[in-house]
């Protein structure tokens, strides 16, 4: 009888340590998880944020700037400068717009194109017919 109740004790421990270490096991791999899923997850929301909002806040924004002898442009997105233009583009020489009218005017080309998801490249045609009219 003494030998019974010994082994069964030893089977019952042996049982009670198998228990504790599946526990353990799935305990490890719940961390491991954790420390996998939680920096994608930190991840995600960084790259994400910037498109949470209302699509008005989105919208993007054109301001025209003095300059010393001249006028310039830029293009915001949440407050943030996307396009800061301090001279006109598609030429040789390196010169501010001469007026705030013409920087607005190429500006709203700009813009338009942005928002209509097109090139926002400006050429030498463009600024003559922008500016001409």
């Amino acid at each position: 009888m003494m030998i019974s109740g010994n082994f069964i004790h030893m089977i019952m421990t042996r049982m009670m340590i198998d228990v504790m270490m599946i526990k353990a096991m799935k305990r490890r791999k719940m961390v491991l998880w954790s420390l996998i899923l939680l920096p994608l997850l930190i991840i995600l929301f960084y790259f994400c944020r910037g498109e949470m909002g209302s699509s008005r806040s989105r919208q993007p924004e054109l301001q025209t700037f003095q300059l010393g002898n001249g006028w310039g442009y830029k293009i915001l997105v949440n407050k943030k400068t996307l396009i800061y233009q301090p001279t006109i583009p598609a030429i040789d020489t390196v010169c501010p717009f001469p007026d705030e009218r013409s920087a607005r005017r190429t500006g709203l080309l700009v813009l338009n194109r942005l928002k209509h998801n097109l090139d926002i490249s400006v050429t030498m045609e463009d600024l003559e017919h922008s500016l001409s009219d």
